[in-house]
């Protein structure tokens, strides 16, 4: 097991990209806590976490209402008895073809991009030495776009490699993963939708489950020197 007897903090974690990292980092032997707008939506990724023997705190929290941010850092770290990992995955998202009124931008800033900065700057100070921090960002990051989406992810990209730069120091990383259209409700996909995409290179869909491997591998020593990077899984989009 690679993260063996850790303790990681996992925001957006009912469905989708967050419960298949938090599913696979107690595979690995972590304990997590699990955070969501609604708190009943995450009695499947608890359960699933459990089934693998590990401690799981579930969190109802917006992640946009920073006023409680540090409050709830402090539960997970308390529940948990320590903070070694956190990845900000919980994310809204804007169709790219409606330009949004203020309080869309405001909302969709204030959940992908403001609450990553804050989590990352005040979790890397409560978390112990060789602590890691993954921002779920998106291939827009690289792509760049005219949509919020498309601008607050290209946001999480820059302060991931600043953010990096502050922490190395401290002895705690911080790395991002770029993920392009992946099977979740996110991308309109449901449960028994097929996978296949002629558009994209690879002919399908990005699963959850391979962006939890690559999540794993970036909290992980195999990464001790991988420093403000954000990796790219986009089945080969561009």
């Amino acid at each position: 097991m690679r993260l063996l007897n850790r303790r990681a903090l996992v925001t957006g974690a009912s469905r989708g990209i967050g419960r298949a990292i938090a599913i696979a980092f107690a595979e690995e032997g972590t304990d997590v806590a699990i955070t969501s707008r609604n708190l009943a939506a995450l009695e499947e990724t608890r359960a699933a976490v459990e089934a693998q023997g590990r401690l799981c705190h579930a969190m109802e929290w917006d992640v946009s209402d920073i006023a409680i941010a540090q409050a709830r850092l402090e539960e997970a770290r308390e529940a948990l008895g320590g903070l070694d990992i956190i990845v900000n995955n919980a994310g809204v998202h804007h169709l790219p073809d409606q330009a949004g009124s203020e309080a869309d931008w405001d909302y969709v800033i204030d959940t992908n991009l403001k609450a990553v900065w804050f989590l990352t700057d005040w979790g890397a100070q409560m978390m112990s030495p060789g602590g890691a921090i993954i921002n779920i960002a998106s291939d827009y990051a690289f792509r760049g776009g005219n949509s919020i989406y498309g601008v607050s992810k290209w946001g999480v990209r820059g302060l991931t490699r600043g953010l990096a730069q502050k922490w190395a120091r401290q002895d705690v990383r911080v790395n991002g993963i770029g993920p392009g259209p992946v099977a979740t409700e996110m991308s309109n996909w449901r449960d028994g939708d097929p996978l296949e995409r002629a558009s994209l290179p690879l002919g399908r869909l990005t699963l959850p489950e391979e962006v939890a491997r690559v999540a794993v591998f970036l909290a992980s020593d195999d990464a001790s020197a991988v420093i403000g990077e954000t990796i790219v899984l986009n089945t080969g989009n561009s």
